[in-house]
C-alpha cells in the first residue's frame, strides 16, 4: 500500500513538474484527480490496522471537502463575474472593485455561504445517528471508519457540486465568462484525447485501491468487489442492444424533460456551448477514446466501487451531480435518471456489461455529432 502511495503522490509532484507540455506530464499530471481520494482510502484502511492512523484520515477527509468546496465556489465566483475581469491584460484591484456590483456582490455572498453550507452537510454522516438511519437501508456498517468516510465523500460529491448551477442559474463551463476564457485560449483542448486515455487508467488503478486491493482484498476479490467479470457472447449482445435502446429513449426523454422546462420558464442546457467541449472528440479515433473512457471510468468508479454498499439511488445522484458543471438543471435530471438505468443492469449483471452499455450509448451520441445530428 505504501509503495501505491508514493507512485500516486509521485506521478501527481511529476505531472506538476513537467507541466503538461509533454505527454509524459499529461500522463503522470493525470494522477492529479485521483490521488486525494486514494490517499484517503488508504490511509483509512491502514488506520483499522494502526488506529492512530485516524486521525490524519479525518484530516485528510475533511481536506478533500474543503478542497471540493473551493472548487465549486472558485468556479461559480467565474460564472458571476462578467469576462473581462479576467480577460483584460491591465485589470487591477480597481477595476475588479467596480466590476462587483452590488448585486454581483450578493451572488458572491450566497455562492460562499451555500459552498459552506453544502460542505458542513457533506459532514453529516460523520453523526452515528444518521449513519444508522442510512445503514438501515443501505448494505454498509455503521461502524467502519472506511464506510463512514466513504458516506462522507459521497455525500460531498454529490452536494458540493450542485452548488454553482444552484447558485447562478448557469453550469460554469457554459457560462459567459467560461465560453470567453476558451475563446481566448487557443490551446485550452491540446492533448484532451489523450488525457482521457491517461485518466482512464489511473481511475481503474485509483479504483483498485479504494476498494482494498492490497489492503483487505486480492485482485481476483477486488474484481469480484467491482463487479468487472468476463462478459458472455450473449451479455455483451445485450449491452450493445441497451445502448442502441438508450440512446432511442433518451431522446425522447429529453425531448420531454426540454418542453417542460420550456413551459415552466426554466432555462435549458445549451446545448451549443456545451457541443464545443467535444470538438476535440469528433474523429473516429477521438469518438471511441471519449467512450470507452466515459463508459468504463465511470460505470467503473461509480456503479462498480459506490453501488455494493450505497445502492443504486445515491451513486445515480453522485452521477448527476458530477455532470452538474458542464449541464443544466434538465440535463442534469436526465443524467440521474440513466445513472438510475445503469446502475439496474449492474444490479442484474455485471459493471463490465454497464460500461460496454455506456460506452455504447456515447458512441452512437457522438458518432451522431461527427455526422452531423444534433444528438447530445
Amino acid at each position: 500500500m505504501a509503495a501505491v502511495l508514493l507512485i500516486f503522490i509521485a506521478a501527481t509532484v511529476a505531472g506538476v513538474l513537467l507541466g503538461g507540455g509533454t505527454e509524459i506530464g499529461l500522463f503522470l499530471g493525470s494522477a492529479a484527480t485521483l490521488a486525494p481520494f486514494v490517499i484517503l482510502a488508504a490511509v483509512a484502511y491502514l488506520s483499522a490496522v494502526h488506529p492512530v492512523l485516524k486521525y490524519p484520515a479525518y484530516l485528510i477527509l475533511l481536506a478533500v471537502v474543503l478542497g471540493l468546496a473551493l472548487l465549486s465556489f472558485a468556479l461559480g465566483f467565474v460564472t458571476i463575474l462578467p469576462p473581462e475581469v479576467f480577460l483584460s491584460e491591465t485589470t487591477d484591484a480597481a477595476a475588479v472593485e467596480e466590476a462587483i456590483t452590488p448585486q454581483t456582490a450578493i451572488g458572491i455572498f450566497l455562492l460562499f455561504c451555500t459552498s459552506a453550507g453544502a460542505a458542513l452537510l457533506s459532514l453529516t454522516p460523520l453523526l452515528r445517528a444518521v449513519r444508522v438511519r442510512l445503514a438501515s437501508r443501505l448494505d454498509f456498517s455503521p461502524d467502519n471508519r472506511v464506510h463512514t468516510i466513504a458516506l462522507v465523500t459521497v455525500f460531498a460529491l454529490t452536494l458540493i457540486p450542485l452548488v454553482p448551477v444552484a447558485v447562478t442559474g448557469v453550469p460554469p463551463y457554459l457560462s459567459e465568462t467560461f465560453t470567453a476564457i476558451l475563446n481566448a485560449d487557443t490551446t485550452f483542448f491540446e492533448g484532451a484525447v489523450s488525457v482521457d486515455i491517461y485518466t482512464l487508467f489511473w481511475t481503474i488503478a485509483a479504483s483498485f485501491v479504494i476498494v482494498g486491493l492490497c489492503t483487505t482484498r486480492t485482485l481476483p476479490e477486488t474484481l469480484q468487489r467491482l463487479g468487472l467479470a468476463r462478459p458472455s457472447a450473449r451479455e455483451v449482445l445485450l449491452a450493445l442492444g441497451f445502448g442502441l435502446a438508450l440512446v432511442a429513449v433518451f431522446s425522447l426523454l429529453d425531448v420531454a424533460i426540454g418542453l417542460v422546462w420550456e413551459a415552466l420558464g426554466w432555462p435549458l442546457t445549451d446545448t451549443a456551448a456545451f457541443e464545443r467541449f467535444l470538438v476535440p472528440y469528433l474523429t473516429p479515433a477521438g469518438i471511441l477514446v471519449a467512450s470507452i473512457s466515459a463508459g468504463f471510468g465511470e460505470e467503473i468508479s461509480v456503479r462498480g466501487i459506490l453501488q455494493p454498499r450505497f445502492g443504486i439511488l445515491l451513486p445515480a445522484l453522485l452521477f448527476a451531480s458530477l455532470h452538474a458543471f458542464q449541464y443544466n438543471w434538465d440535463g442534469i435530471l436526465s443524467v440521474f435518471i440513466a445513472g438510475l438505468v445503469f446502475g439496474l443492469i449492474r444490479s442484474r449483471y455485471s459493471t463490465t456489461v454497464c460500461a460496454i452499455t455506456h460506452t455504447t450509448y456515447d458512441f452512437v451520441l457522438f458518432l451522431g455529432l461527427l455526422l452531423g445530428f444534433g444528438v447530445i
